[in-house]
C-alpha cells in the first residue's frame, strides 16, 4: 500500500487535502453551534433582564404619586462629572468609563449589544 501513495503522489497529496477540508469543515460546523449556543444564552438573558426591568418599573409606577407626570431615566450626577471629563473621548466598550458614558445615555438609545455588555460588564 505504501508503494501506491509513493508512486501516486498527485492522488495521495488529493487525497490529503480532502481529508483537510474535512477536518476543516467539521471544526467550523461544531465552531457555528457553539457560537449559536452562546447567542442563544445572551438573548435568554437579555429577555430575563428586560422582564426584570418591566417588574421594576411596575413597581416603581406604583408608589407614584402623580401619575400623569412620567418617570424618566435617572442618571447619576458623579457619572455625568465623569463623562464631561473624559472630554469627548469615547472609551474602549466593557471599560468602567464606558459604563459612566452608558449611565449617562437615555435607555430608548440603547442598542441590544449595548445592553448586553452593559449587563455583562457593568452590572
Amino acid at each position: 500500500m505504501m508503494t501506491f501513495f509513493r508512486e501516486q503522489k498527485l492522488l495521495t497529496a488529493l487525497l490529503l487535502g480532502s481529508l483537510l477540508v474535512l477536518l476543516l469543515g467539521v471544526g467550523l460546523i461544531i465552531y457555528s453551534n457553539n457560537a449559536a449556543k452562546e447567542a442563544a444564552q445572551a438573548e435568554a438573558t437579555l429577555q430575563r433582564l428586560n422582564v426584570i426591568a418591566n417588574s421594576a418599573s411596575e413597581e416603581l409606577q406604583k408608589t407614584v404619586v402623580y401619575s400623569d407626570v412620567p418617570i424618566t431615566d435617572v442618571k447619576p450626577e458623579d457619572s455625568v462629572a465623569k463623562v464631561s471629563a473624559l472630554n469627548g473621548r469615547i472609551p474602549e466598550e466593557g471599560s468602567a468609563d464606558w459604563c459612566e458614558v452608558m449611565m449617562v445615555k437615555d435607555a430608548k438609545d440603547w442598542t441590544k449589544e449595548e445592553q448586553s455588555l452593559f449587563a455583562k460588564n457593568c452590572i
